[in-house]
């Protein structure tokens, strides 16, 4: 019989540990590879984002919703600041995201951003186009395919809530996009399953559902006071109830509004 070569073993030994390396080696690259792509379309990585950067818009989600690929080649989810456009399930909701593709899909723009991201894990940017600086969220208003987002312009320059309010009730007046609907539901309304009253000012313009009067209920654990007619009103527990007389009596103590009400 003829003597087997001990050369033989040795080398299939080698091809088999080369192939087990490689095998790790490429798993652990397909784990590095879905981790961190689930981390960028999350928003779950953690990393220090300036304030201002530019970004290349490759998603639109909706009207007021849209996914940005900085430099870096990570996914951010963008909310656009200061307004909140008709969901999709809602009328002019399809018009809306179609409006927003048309202005800044496959474009770059300038995202001038809050330090914190919003429940659902965004940043919340004033969204630019490059190189004119044009407002895209101010756009939306002005086609009538979004509200000013009254319950966030307090954290607006006064310069921008002012523009912002201005092209709303000029689209409104125009009976442009959704105000050509006798009765536009608010967005907030939609998602919470609230009916917001819509007030006026003197000048015939849309101004805040919260109320200036009457007693209010904080919340001691998220500093966050409701009124009657809230979603959450009646479910505070009574260990963390704290009553005011007013809403400025709320704020004065460190309580912000509900953003979920009417």
């Amino acid at each position: 019989m003829k003597s087997i070569s001990p050369v033989a073993p040795r080398t299939m030994m080698t091809i088999a540990a080369s192939c087990f390396l490689a095998g790790l080696l490429l798993g652990a690259w397909i784990v590095h590879l879905v981790t961190k792509r689930g981390e960028m379309l999350s928003g779950a990585r953690q990393v220090d984002l300036q304030d201002r950067f530019s970004a290349k818009i490759v998603g639109i989600v909706d009207g007021d919703t849209v996914q940005a690929l900085t430099p870096g080649h990570l996914i951010y989810a963008v909310r656009l600041a200061g307004i909140d456009a008709p969901e999709s399930a809602q009328p002019f909701g399809k018009e809306s995201t179609q409006h927003l593709s048309e202005l800044i899909f496959g474009k770059t723009v300038n995202l001038e951003c809050k330090n914190e991201r919003d429940d659902y894990g965004r940043l919340v940017c004033k969204t630019l186009l490059q190189p004119n600086g044009e407002d895209v969220c101010l756009d939306q208003l002005k086609a009538g395919l979004a509200w000013h987002y009254k319950q966030y312009q307090d954290e607006q320059s006064p310069t921008d809530r002012e523009t912002y309010a201005e092209a709303e009730c000029t689209a409104m007046k125009a009976k442009i996009g959704l105000w050509g609907d006798p009765r536009p539901e608010q967005p907030q309304d939609f998602r919470h399953g609230t009916n917001s009253p819509l007030l006026f000012d003197t000048n015939g313009c849309r101004k805040s559902s919260q109320p200036t009067s009457g007693a209010v209920l904080g919340n001691s654990q998220s500093h966050i006071f409701q009124w009657p007619g809230c979603p959450y009103y009646s479910t505070i527990s009574p260990d963390n109830q704290v009553p005011f007389p007013s809403p400025e009596s709320a704020r004065a103590a460190g309580y912000r509004p509900a953003r979920n009400c009417p």
